[in-house]
């Protein structure tokens, strides 16, 4: 059932129009992440496209991935969190969206059609697309500490360590088989 739904949405997302300068042609595959899309070989579309994306464009080529902000804050969602979002296809193109270049280790937010800003890839984003959303997520509080978020990803045995956005460790284990990310 999660599969029909995963490939209905990855059709509707290629085939919705643009609309207030959003991205389109976005390939967003749930099994991978809800956190970020890979651009579509036509992305971007130049006759639509705003200034300050043309201007990122012009500079740095096409983003690796597009970073879709399910908040303000733009921590990373869970499939849950944002699951009844994704049923309606068109709240998509109404979210922030930024690009991201992994080989520049850089992030571009595009706040207005005219607006940019250059920050530092942070270490969760670059996790998310190096290997799509974690399998399962626990936050640790340390008394008088930061707080650490742990992530798993069981099918390929890896688990990396957060503290205050950073990662501080990364452990491998052996592979459990394929897991839902929830």
């Amino acid at each position: 059932m999660r599969s029909a739904f995963t490939y209905l949405l990855l059709i509707i997302v290629s085939l919705l129009p643009l609309s207030c300068g959003k991205e389109k042609n976005l390939v967003l595959d749930l099994n991978f992440s809800v956190n970020v899309a890979r651009p579509a070989k036509t992305f971007p579309d130049m006759k639509h496209i705003v200034k300050s994306k043309q201007t990122v464009y012009e500079m740095h080529g096409r983003p690796d991935f597009i970073r879709i902000w399910w908040s303000r804050d733009g921590r990373p969602h869970r499939f849950l969190e944002v699951d009844g979002a994704l049923r309606n296809s068109d709240s998509i193109y109404a979210l922030k969206h930024s690009w991201v270049y992994l080989d520049k280790d850089r992030e571009f937010v595009f706040d207005s059609d005219d607006a940019y800003r250059e920050i530092p890839l942070t270490d969760k984003v670059q996790t998310i697309c190096n290997y799509g959303d974690p399998e399962d997520i626990k936050q640790v509080s340390v008394p008088d500490g930061p707080i650490e978020e742990i992530w798993h990803y069981y099918s390929i045995g890896l688990i990396f360590k957060f503290s205050d956005e950073k990662l501080v460790s990364r452990q491998s284990h052996t592979p459990m088989g394929n897991f839902i990310k929830r």
